[in-house]
């Protein structure tokens, strides 16, 4: 056990190099998906104006599938919450590196 993680109450770097992976994970997720879903949206918005003939069910279909994009974009965009809320209830283990009560939202947040 490193002093000075004693003395910070910071988490070992093997904790902080998997938590590192995971946030660049997330964070690439939660922009890439979203732009790809905005540019599936416009896609569908694009059928339903060159599209010669406007049926319902075409308008319809394509209504549904535009509403569960944007949901799913919504969703994207509250995983880092949802997994930042986790990382506070969770309790962190007793171990013999974790002498100053460190949680696991510490260790995400980096500190």
């Amino acid at each position: 056990m490193d002093f000075v993680q004693v003395l910070a109450g910071a988490c070992p770097s093997e904790v902080t190099d998997i938590l590192a992976i995971v946030k660049f994970v997330l964070n690439a997720i939660c922009i890439a998906v979203p732009i790809i879903l905005i540019v599936l949206i416009v896609l569908d918005l694009s059928k339903i104006v060159t599209a010669g003939n406007l049926d319902d069910k075409m308008k319809k279909e394509v209504t549904n599938k535009i509403v569960t994009r944007i949901i799913f974009a919504v969703l994207i965009f509250l995983v880092p919450t949802v997994v930042r809320l986790v990382f506070t209830i969770l309790p962190m283990p007793e171990s013999d590196w974790n002498v100053n009560n460190v949680s696991w939202k510490d260790c995400w947040d980096g500190k």
